[in-house]
C-alpha cells in the first residue's frame, strides 16, 4: 500500500496529476462496484437455481412428442402473445398430415374447404414462436417451459422444462402422464417414422390401422405371419435363455403390386407397432449412420426396408434386365456413367455395413424386420440367410381366390353394411403350406402356427398366392346380374349375400389365374366402385385390352432394342 501511495504522491503535486488520480480512483471504485454486482448476481442466480430442477427434451427423443401433445391441450400454452401459424390437412377419417403443438382455430372461424366433392379440410393452427418462456401450473407446481432450436446446426428443437421442487418426481409424473395421453391418442393409428439426413428418426405420418380383412391373400398366409410375430414378441426369455439375439426377419418377395406394403401396414396395426423406414439409397446413408440409426430403434417396433435389392444401385429401372450391381454400365452413355459415378460418391453404404447394422453387436433387439424385393435373385446369400431373413413369403399375381375376395371387399353385402362395427367374414383358412429351406436344427415352419416353442430362427418359404377354384359359375352372365334395390350413402350398390356370392364368382371366373397383379385388379375395380354389375360385365373386355396393351408394349420394347443394337453395330 505504501508503494502505491509513493507512486501517486508525485502526481498529486500538479493539476494534471490530480486529474489522473481522480480518474484512477473512479476506475477502482467502478471496478469494485461492478465486481460486487456480478458476484451478487451470480450468487443470487445460483441460490435461486438451486431450487429449480430442469429437464431438456430433444426433438429426436420420444418424450418430446409426448410433451408437445400434452402442451397442445393446456390453455396457458395457447395464451402466448406471439404465434406462428401453420395449416394441417385433415381428411374425412380424421387423419392429419402434420403433428404440432398448437391451438386449433374454433370450428366457427376455421377455414373449412371440405364440401360434398370430398375435398380435405384445412385447419389453421397457432403455436407459440421459439425462444419464448411459458408458465404452466401443474399439480401444485409452476412449470417454466421454453422451446428453442439446438445450437449444433441440426435444425432440431429442444424443449426445456424447469420447476421449483426438491426432487424430480414431479417431472417424472409429467412425462408419464404425457406418455399415457399420447398412447391413448395413437391407439387406433400406426405411427410412421422416417430416417432423416441428420441420422435421426423423424415422425412423418400417422395412419389409421388397416383391417386385416382388407388384405386378400391365399388361405393361411396372414395367420402364419401373425402367429409367428406374436410368438416372437412374447418370447424374450426364451431367446435370452438360449443366447439367441431377440430379432426376427421377414422377406416379402415377388411380383410388384401384389400387396407387400399393404400387408406390413395391416400387421403393424394389428400388433400395435410403430413403423420405422430407412431409404438405403439416400445420398447421406453410409455404414456409420445406418448402424447408429438401426441401433436406436425402440423395442416392439417394425423396421421396414423396401426394395432392398436396389440398395446398392443408382439405377431407377426395376425391369428384369437390371442387375442391381453398382458398377454396371451396360448400355450407358458417357453422361449416364458420370452421373452414376457422382451418385456413387455420395452414398457409401456397403453390404458389409448393412449386414453389421442388421445383426451386429450394436443392433437393437425386440424389433421385427420386414424387407421387400421384386427380384429375389439379386439378393446376396449373406443378406437372406437365416438369422437375418427368417421367414420368406412369396407374392405372385392375383389368383382367382384373391380376385373373388377383392370383389367382396369392394362391394360389401347389405347385411354387413347395416351391421355397425361388424367384422367382414374371414376369407382365410387355417392351413399353411410352406416349404422350409435347409436349416439344420430348426423347427419346420410349416407347423409354425401350431408349435409350442417360440419362433426360432428358421426360414420358411410360403406363397401368398396360389390356385383357387370357385364353384361353377352361372351359365350366362345375364343370369348373374340381377337388379339392385338398395344403395349405400356413399353411392355404392348394396348386394345381399347370395347376389354378392354369385357376382364375385363370375368376376373371379373372368379373371385369368395369376396373370394380373392385385394392384391392377384394384385399379380396374376403382373405375366401377359404385357399379358392381358393370364391373362384372366389363371384366372380360378389360382382360382382352390389357393383354393387347402388354403385347404392344413388348413389341415396342423389342423394336427399340433392335434399333439400339443396329446403331451399335454401325459404330
Amino acid at each position: 500500500m505504501d508503494a502505491f501511495k509513493s507512486l501517486l504522491t508525485p502526481l498529486s503535486n500538479s493539476a494534471v496529476g490530480s486529474g489522473v488520480l481522480d480518474a484512477t480512483k473512479l476506475v477502482i471504485l467502478g471496478g469494485t462496484v461492478e465486481t460486487a454486482r456480478r458476484v451478487a448476481s451470480t450468487g443470487w442466480s445460483s441460490f435461486i437455481n438451486s431450487f429449480y430442477l430442469t429437464a431438456h427434451f430433444s426433438e429426436e427423443d420420444y418424450p418430446y412428442d409426448w410433451l408437445l401433445l400434452w402442451l397442445q391441450k393446456q390453455p396457458a400454452w395457447s395464451r402466448s402473445r406471439e404465434f406462428e401459424t401453420t395449416t394441417s390437412t385433415v381428411t374425412a377419417t380424421g387423419n392429419s398430415n402434420r403433428r404440432v403443438a398448437g391451438d386449433e382455430v374454433e370450428d366457427d372461424v376455421e377455414d373449412i374447404i371440405e364440401e360434398d366433392d370430398g375435398r380435405p379440410k384445412l385447419k389453421v393452427l397457432f403455436q407459440p414462436i421459439l425462444d419464448t418462456t411459458h408458465t404452466i401450473y401443474y399439480k401444485g407446481h409452476w412449470l417454466r417451459i421454453r422451446r428453442s432450436k439446438k445450437t449444433d446446426g441440426s435444425d432440431l428443437s429442444v424443449l426445456t422444462i424447469s420447476v421449483v421442487a426438491r426432487s424430480n418426481a414431479i417431472l417424472k409424473q409429467l412425462v408419464l402422464q404425457a406418455k399415457k395421453e399420447y398412447e391413448q391418442e395413437c391407439v387406433d393409428r400406426v405411427q410412421i417414422y422416417f430416417a432423416d439426413q441428420h441420422g435421426s428418426w423423424r415422425w412423418t405420418d400417422s395412419r389409421h390401422k388397416r383391417p386385416l380383412s382388407s388384405i386378400v391373400l391365399n388361405p393361411g398366409v396372414i395367420e402364419m405371419l401373425l402367429t409367428d410375430a406374436k410368438d416372437f414378441l412374447r418370447s424374450e426369455k426364451w431367446y435370452a435363455s438360449r443366447g439367441i439375439p431377440w430379432r426376427r426377419g421377414f422377406l416379402l418377395h415377388g411380383t410388384p403390386g401384389s400387396g407387400k406394403s399393404s400387408l406390413i401396414h395391416a400387421i403393424a396395426g394389428e400388433l400395435a407397432l410403430d413403423v420405422y423406414i430407412v431409404s438405403l439409397s439416400a445420398s447421406w446413408v453410409n455404414d456409420a449412420s445406418l448402424t447408429s440409426l438401426l441401433g436406436r430403434i425402440p423395442a416392439r417396433s417394425i423396421l421396414l426396408l423396401e426394395d432392398i435389392d436396389a440398395a446398392f444401385t443408382r439405377s431407377t429401372s426395376r425391369d428384369g434386365e437390371s442387375t442391381g450391381v453398382p458398377d454396371s454400365t451396360k448400355g450407358a452413355t458417357v453422361e449416364t456413367k458420370k452421373e452414376a459415378e457422382k451418385a456413387a460418391d455420395t452414398n457409401t453404404l456397403t453390404l458389409s455395413g448393412l449386414l453389421n447394422a442388421l445383426d451386429g453387436m450394436q443392433a437393437s433387439e425386440a424389433r421385427i424386420l420386414f424387407c421387400t424385393t421384386n427380384h429375389l435373385e439379386r439378393l446376396d446369400p449373406a443378406l437372406s440367410r437365416p438369422g437375418r431373413m427368417d421367414v420368406w413369403i412369396e407374392f405372385r399375381n392375383a389368383s382367382k381366390y384373391q380376385a373373388e375376395g377383392l370383389f367382396r371387399n369392394f362391394f360389401p353385402a347389405a347385411e354387413e353394411f347395416e351391421a355397425e362395427h361388424s367384422t367382414p367374414p374371414s376369407l382365410f383358412s387355417t392351413s399353411v403350406h410352406a416349404t422350409p429351406m435347409s436349416t439344420p436344427g430348426t423347427a419346420s415352419p410349416s407347423n409354425i402356427s401350431n408349435t409350442s416353442a417360440p419362433a426360432t430362427p428358421s426360414v420358411a418359404s410360403s406363397s401368398a398366392s396360389g390356385s383357387f377354384t370357385p364353384s361353377s359359375a352361372p351359365e350366362s352372365l345375364k343370369d348373374a346380374l340381377p337388379s339392385l334395390e338398395s344403395t349405400s350413402s356413399l353411392g355404392t350398390n348394396l348386394l345381399d349375400g347370395a347376389r354378392l356370392a354369385t357376382l364375385s364368382k363370375v368376376f373371379a371366373d373372368a379373371i385369368p389365374n395369376e396373370e394380373f397383379s392385385v394392384a391392377e385388379l384394384q385399379g380396374f375395380l376403382l373405375k366401377y366402385k359404385a357399379r358392381p354389375e358393370e364391373a362384372v360385365r366389363q371384366a372380360s373386355q378389360w382382360v382382352v385390352k390389357e393383354r393387347e396393351l402388354r403385347e404392344r408394349l413388348a413389341r415396342e420394347k423389342e423394336e427399340k432394342e433392335e434399333k439400339e443394337r443396329q446403331s451399335k453395330e454401325k459404330r
